[in-house]
């Protein structure tokens, strides 16, 4: 099994359990769910996930299906963090052959949620995306699926708005930005 950075394996199970719904944890012949992810050679590796499954039980981002000790299902706080481990991975993909759209991001975030509007900024920056005005982004790339990734991260996906347009005033700098012509 190749090492783990601390915190590495627990995202690891996290990000398993954001996508699979639920996952077997233990050392039982159906484990293999699991360990796929990590490939453990030893009974010794073995030992390390379950550990680890174990302390995210310990810190509430995972639990015990109906008191199962063979499988767990995402807390809703371990879903926020590995919702945003995944988003800390996420790029929207270039396209080969640039479809000459643009998509416009806008959001109007409302002031309770002021942090969520923090974080969506940071986030589409993150993402790829340069920023047209205040609360507009802009990317020539399809990226409806990342959008709706961040939106549901922070529980605003209804104050976010994808525009496609055909042209946008200021193009030129936008294009060299982005490497499109």
């Amino acid at each position: 099994m190749q090492k783990y950075d601390k915190g590495e394996m627990a995202e690891i199970v996290l990000g398993v359990l954001l996508v699979a719904g639920i996952v077997v944890a233990t050392t039982m012949p159906n484990a293999v769910q699991l360990f796929k992810y990590f490939k453990p050679k030893t009974a010794a590796d073995r030992s390390r996930i379950k550990r680890s499954v174990f302390r995210l039980e310990k810190s509430g981002l995972i639990e015990r299906k109906n008191g199962d000790d063979e499988l767990f299902v995402l807390t809703q706080k371990g879903k926020e963090r590995a919702m945003r481990y995944e988003l800390d991975r996420m790029k929207i993909a270039p396209q080969k052959i640039w479809d000459k759209k643009w998509r416009l991001i806008m959001f109007d975030i409302p002031e309770g949620k002021k942090q969520a509007r923090r974080a969506i900024n940071f986030a589409l920056k993150k993402l790829g995306c340069a920023q047209y005005q205040k609360s507009v982004f802009i990317t020539p790339f399809p990226c409806k699926k990342e959008i709706d990734f961040v939106g549901e991260c922070f529980g605003a996906r209804e104050n976010i708005s994808i525009i496609t347009a055909d042209e946008v005033e200021r193009s030129e700098s936008i294009k060299k930005a982005f490497k499109v012509s």
